[in-house]
């Protein structure tokens, strides 16, 4: 009896011990460095506003915070490997559409997002611009949406996650054209085929394709947005330019391992706020074509939950099959 109430004791001691530790450790959160994960290669939007976040948090909480480019498998490793990772605020992924969309492209997922990753905070979000190749003998989108009927399943677009190919096959299915997909590692990689001509159209943010098509490298035709680009503002929107339909939105957002405490996602989401309201990263990140948003954990996780479902709705009325 005595042995069994001395095991129960120590248990229980064990027990507050470890709900203790957990608490002090969420409650002194960070005490070392910090990895955020970009699921592209360098370059890229997400990688872009993961830096300036990662510059605010290691100037703020006095310990590094880096990012880490772990690209490829459809923009699902750097994912997998943040879902693996010890649930302890140390290991975060940057994450765009493509974390979502990846449900409607991809037959057998490494990882169940919605199970496997806790919501931080939202960061921004952006438009999709439309581009193409300037040799092209076209000027407008219905020009070139004209251009392709003539010639069916001969021009290339290019993508560089499953989010970017999904909504490029919507494109296609409210324009009525047939394209060739071709397949890239990164966004920074597509907009140089488009640029080379590797590729005849590219939709991808206004983040890469500025730069491009301010040197005529690429010729943007159409935002997808309900508004004109801040950063692109003579390019017209893709109601004025006769489509639409066309008008989704880009998103970035920071996600935690499934079972990161409470404590640590609020901490970060907190931070996260303080430095979207920053005047010098709002200037920074409009830009850059990114309106700061920011966002409670819970309601991010929701967000997801509703993107994935409209990503799956949206691959079955376009006809695509997962691979």
């Amino acid at each position: 009896m005595v042995a069994s109430h001395w095991r129960l004791s120590a248990c229980a001691a064990a027990l507050f011990a470890a709900l203790y530790s957990a608490t002090a450790g969420a409650a002194d959160y960070p005490t070392g460095p910090i990895k955020l994960i970009n699921p592209f290669p360098p370059g890229g939007a997400t990688d872009l506003a993961g830096r300036l976040l990662a510059t605010h948090l290691t100037n703020e909480w006095k310990q590094t915070v880096v990012v880490e480019s772990r690209a490829g498998g459809n923009g699902l490793i750097g994912p997998t490997a943040v879902a693996r990772s010890k649930p302890d605020g140390y290991t975060l992924l940057i994450a765009s559409p493509s974390l979502a969309t990846a449900a409607a492209t991809v037959k057998d997922m490494p990882i169940d997002p919605e199970k496997d990753l806790d919501g931080v905070s939202q960061l921004v979000e952006t438009d999709f611009i439309i581009a193409i190749n300037p040799s092209l003998p076209v000027k407008t989108l219905q020009e070139f949406i004209a251009l392709a009927k003539a010639s069916p399943g001969k021009l290339n677009y290019g993508s560089y996650a499953a989010g970017a190919r999904l909504s490029t096959e919507y494109f296609k299915s409210l324009a009525g054209i047939d394209l060739t997909h071709v397949g890239y590692k990164g966004e920074a990689l597509t907009i140089q085929a488009l640029a080379a001509n590797e590729v005849q159209l590219v939709i991808a943010t206004s983040v890469t394709l500025k730069e491009p098509a301010a040197k005529s490298a690429v010729r943007a035709l159409a935002v997808s947005g309900p508004r004109r680009s801040a950063s692109m503002p003579d390019i017209p929107t893709s109601t004025e330019a006769g489509l639409p339909a066309f008008n989704q939105m880009v998103w970035f957002g920071v996600f935690a391992p499934a079972g990161t405490p409470t404590e640590i996602k609020d901490k970060l989401s907190a931070e996260i706020a303080t430095f979207l309201k920053q005047r010098d990263v709002v200037e920074r990140l409009h830009s850059m074509g990114l309106e700061p948003k920011g966002s409670k954990p819970a309601e991010l996780s929701a967000f997801l939950k509703n993107e994935i479902r409209i990503a799956v709705e949206t691959g079955k009325k376009a006809g695509i099959e997962p691979q």
